[in-house]
């Protein structure tokens, strides 16, 4: 498989990951809002932090209102954390890679786009965004239901399950430190209304129910945080993700780096939590781990995509 075969397919898994959780994020951010008091001082600009997006926005000199940032993270062409950006590019990795995935991916692909480029301006508007994001959400998963129902899980299967994986894992450590930043930041607050909180955090990863099922009824900040990060069943989950990684690189040859390199990554998971975490220590965990996923991502440059010396 050539290189820049196997960075086109790579990349294609990424930016639909991407896409759909950024369409989940804002959705879920948006009922959050709904659902605290203003007291608490949860604001919009954070869900720009969350895609660690807040230097680029910052810089554009746009105003630190709801529609800017909605039209920043939804349907900015060239903002490079927009929704509608992780689309275009999906489209783009996957019209080039059409000799290696199914031709149903394009066809859905680029319907997604054509959808998105003529409704998610409209998004910035209360009354369709949920509507919206929610076809957008449904759309990247179909495509990824065609992507791995109908490829051979061979080479080209590999790069894209790795790319996914990848940016999975990131976007919920994402997820998770900023909301263990509100800890630091309203802890009194937070003690009174973090069901809601922490229900939303769930519910932006698909998680709600999952958690209900498999740890306890109530939902509580560190055991919601230990979920997220430790669970090995759940596929949202970093511990998931990362053992996902993993056994799609030794399926691949001289993954040998890449695979230390992800060994490092779950070192990083605390497991288990202490009682006495807070949010501080969590910002400080989530650091780490973001930096690790990056070197995970550069080991995949380094080793298949990069010209031999």
């Amino acid at each position: 498989m050539l290189s820049r075969s196997a960075e086109r397919v790579y990349w294609a898994g990424r930016h639909l990951e991407r896409g759909e959780n950024t369409a989940r994020i804002v959705q879920q951010y948006s009922q959050l809002l709904l659902d605290l008091p203003s007291e608490v001082g949860v604001g919009w600009h954070e869900l720009v932090e969350i895609f660690g997006a807040a230097g680029v926005f910052d810089a554009s000199d746009a105003h630190n209102g709801e529609r800017a940032i909605l039209d920043f993270l939804l349907a900015d062409a060239n903002a490079s954390n927009s929704l509608l950006y992780s689309i275009r590019m999906a489209r783009d990795n996957i019209r080039n890679s059409r000799d290696l995935l199914p031709q149903e991916s394009w066809e859905n692909v680029n319907e997604l786009y054509q959808y998105a480029r003529r409704r998610l301006a409209f998004a910035t508007d209360g009354e369709d965004r949920f509507d919206l994001l929610s076809d957008c959400i449904g759309r990247c998963q179909q495509i990824n239901g065609i992507l791995s129902g109908t490829m051979s899980h061979n080479s080209p299967f590999h790069f894209l399950t790795l790319g996914q994986s990848i940016e999975r894992a990131d976007m919920t450590s994402r997820i998770i430190d900023v909301a263990a930043a509100y800890l630091q930041q309203n802890e009194r607050l937070v003690l009174r209304y973090g069901s809601t909180l922490w229900t939303n955090v769930l519910k932006s990863v698909s998680g709600f129910q999952m958690y209900r099922q498999y740890c306890q009824p109530e939902v509580e900040g560190l055991a919601v945080i230990d979920f997220l990060l430790n669970d090995s069943q759940f596929p949202r989950a970093v511990r998931a993700c990362v053992e996902q990684a993993k056994q799609t690189a030794t399926a691949l040859p001289q993954s040998e780096h890449l695979i230390h390199t992800l060994d490092r990554v779950e070192h990083s998971l605390p497991s288990p939590l202490p009682d006495d975490l807070d949010g501080a220590a969590v910002s400080e965990h989530m650091d780490t781990l973001q930096q690790r996923l990056a070197a995970a991502h550069i080991a995949v440059v380094e080793t298949w995509f990069l010209p031999a010396a």
